[in-house]
């Protein structure tokens, strides 16, 4: 069976089922910190691996609009929703992507917008985003406080929506620095050792990385000349599994396959995948304010938020309710999911998280 998951700590740690795995895929596990499951299969990761959502066809255009994609999405989920005969779970976590999928969700229901949303949140989703949860949840759309880990609070019968996958369509969140210092649209050959050196330290880690990512680079069906285009094409192909799979497995259940089977991550539909592919020169991001900024003029459109579309960047939200970090203690966990959808988690202290086993 193939492996279709991998947690950062179990990429990181060197070993897998027992076999080591390669030194350069160890280090791009540390570039990047996911386990890396390649959606292109270029890469030589050492095992073998299941690739749930292969990289579209570009060339299969439908036209669409960003915002037209995002309308037709909302439309897609209530339909499947109403067949099904159940409500619909949006985990808002107050950042740009949940925002606008709980935007379109609301649009495309109207006035049943408040008996088929039921809404998850906390008080950092509240405090990322106030004037939207005083505007249009409060006293509007049924929501429930919650405290984390999020996965406690997973519906058993709903459609559980996130906007999971933003990310990997407009970029990745470290390009923020390298957005503020203006070294994003420089030609990636110069600006990757740099990048490689300040996190390894020593010259032939930075030339191994760099030989080993040849072949995914390569296998852009756009060219890849400047830091943006590069940390886009590796957040879309090298880290969109884990992204798809994290909240299920960190549910800590036996066999994740059916609560998976019920995730509906707003931006995982191939059509943004193709959008992606085929706008990516135009998501330039001069400052942090303009990056995701599709999204934020689709929110703009139904919040008139003019504060929201000029000042709002890139937040790390999901930190704060995927794990009960304050009750973790020096817990540590490595994960590795098969296609039989079983995790096997190995339990360690925090001492030693980023430590090589030999």
């Amino acid at each position: 069976m193939g492996v279709i998951f991998l947690n950062s700590h179990r990429g990181k740690s060197g070993l897998l089922n027992g076999k080591k795995l390669p030194e350069p895929y160890i280090l791009a596990c540390k570039f990047f910190d996911c386990g890396i499951i390649d959606r292109t299969q270029s890469l030589d990761t050492g095992f073998e691996q299941k690739v749930l959502d292969e990289i579209p066809d570009h060339r299969d255009n439908a036209g669409l609009s960003f915002a037209e994609i995002c309308d037709t999405v909302a439309k897609n989920i209530v339909k499947e929703a109403k067949e099904m005969n159940t409500k619909i779970q949006v985990l808002w976590s107050g950042g740009i992507d949940s925002t606008l999928a709980l935007i379109a969700l609301s649009k495309e229901l109207g006035d049943e917008a408040p008996s088929f949303l039921d809404i998850t949140l906390s008080m950092d989703s509240i405090n990322e985003y106030p004037l939207f949860f005083r505007e249009f949840i409060l006293k509007k759309l049924p929501f429930k406080l919650i405290q984390p880990p999020i996965a406690n609070h997973f519906s058993e019968k709903s459609l559980i929506i996130t906007g999971e996958h933003g990310d990997q369509l407009f970029g990745s969140d470290k390009l923020l620095p390298l957005i503020v210092n203006r070294l994003a649209y420089e030609d990636y050959r110069s600006i990757l050792p740099l990048y490689l050196m300040n996190k390894f330290g020593k010259s032939h880690k930075v030339d191994t990385l760099m030989n080993y990512l040849h072949p995914l680079i390569e296998s852009c069906p756009k060219p890849i000349i400047s830091t943006f285009d590069l940390f886009w094409w590796l957040n879309f192909t090298i880290k969109w599994q884990q992204v798809t799979l994290r909240m299920p497995v960190f549910s800590f259940q036996e066999n994740v396959a059916s609560l998976h089977a019920r995730f509906r991550h707003f931006f995982r539909d191939t059509r943004f995948q193709i959008w992606s592919l085929n706008n990516h020169e135009n998501r330039a991001a001069e400052n942090l304010e303009a990056y995701k900024l599709p999204a934020k003029q689709y929110i703009y459109q139904y919040t008139q938020d003019a504060e929201f579309l000029k000042q709002k960047s890139k937040e790390p939200s999901l930190k704060h309710i995927l794990i009960d970090r304050k009750n973790q203690g020096d817990t540590r966990y490595r994960v590795m999911v098969k296609e039989d959808f079983k995790p096997i988690v190995e339990v360690f202290h925090k001492q030693f998280k980023n430590k090589k086993i030999v």
